[in-house]
């Protein structure tokens, strides 16, 4: 049985006759009539009783004409659907985002337009650190990223810069008052610094050690260790020590937390959204399309 025979049987029923309905469908009359019989040996029951004038339907026929209705209006929405998807226009995407930063104006915007746009579609936010990321991107459980840190030479993945940021430094309050003024990283040198582990990023961790080492910052006995920023920042909340972070924690940060622009720190901290380089996904291609250029918001 074919979806084609389904469409000739209720084309049969609804003109009442196998000639009506071979004007209806443009074809030979004797050739729906092989169509229809083909029809009721696939069956084996009698679905159609010739009439001196057209067709009746038997018990048989009404049971399928009911359920061939149903299948070919699932096939039809069926169809839809792919044609949705194959397009961009429907499906879910997965995205991840750096730990703190899902209030991203441009990563808001671009689902909520994306949203708009194409209605059957979501988009699914989970949280994880640049390496985990691209790890999952390249492992296809998740189909982009928002990320801090990659490699250049990382051929495996492509991607365009959706935010930018710059780094300044985070130090108790009891800490900063104690101090006095702060000009650069040079005045320092007696206070513990909070890293990360160097895994998480080699590039950052690396630069991040040279501008320390720089200002004669040793870090043989570093304050404290955390994977993320909000987690950095609450061990420099609770006296810690001090850290080089991003700007915009300035906004988030916790109670007890100074933020200050001093000199020293020549590092940035740029935000990527990233999928795999052979990415051909349209509904993903419509996602990225949403995202205003860096620094810009609507």
């Amino acid at each position: 049985m074919e979806l084609r025979q389904l469409r000739y049987f209720v084309a049969v029923c609804s003109a009442g006759s196998v000639a009506g309905a071979a004007k209806a469908l443009h074809i030979a009359q004797p050739a729906l009539s092989r169509q229809m019989m083909a029809l009721e040996d696939e069956f084996g029951a009698q679905l159609l009783v010739r009439l001196p004038r057209g067709v009746a339907l038997t018990r048989a026929g009404e049971a399928l004409l009911a359920q061939a209705k149903l299948m070919l209006a699932g096939s039809e929405s069926l169809r839809a659907q792919v044609a949705l998807a194959a397009n961009g226009k429907a499906g879910s995407l997965r995205i991840g985002v750096m730990p703190g930063y899902s209030w991203l104006p441009g990563l808001g915007q671009a689902i909520a337009a994306l949203s708009r746009a194409s209605p059957h579609t979501d988009v699914l936010v989970e949280s994880g650190l640049s390496a985990w990321q691209l790890d999952a991107i390249k492992r296809h459980e998740l189909d982009a990223g928002v990320v801090a840190w990659r490699s250049p030479l990382d051929s495996e993945v492509e991607g365009m810069k959706i935010y930018e940021d710059r780094m300044v430094l985070a130090m108790p309050a009891a800490a900063a008052r104690g101090m006095g003024r702060i000009r650069s990283l040079e005045d320092l040198a007696g206070q513990k610094f909070i890293l990360f582990p160097r895994a998480g990023s080699p590039s950052h961790y690396d630069a991040l050690l040279r501008i320390l080492k720089d200002a004669g910052i040793p870090l043989a006995r570093p304050g404290a260790a955390a994977t993320d920023l909000p987690t950095i920042l609450g061990l420099v909340s609770a006296g810690l020590g001090c850290a080089i972070i991003p700007d915009s924690f300035r906004k988030h940060g916790p109670a007890g937390v100074v933020f200050k622009e001093i000199g020293g720190i020549d590092l940035s901290f740029d935000l990527e959204l990233v999928w795999r380089a052979d990415q051909r996904d349209p509904l993903l291609a419509s996602f990225v399309r949403m995202f205003p250029p860096p620094g810009k918001t609507y």
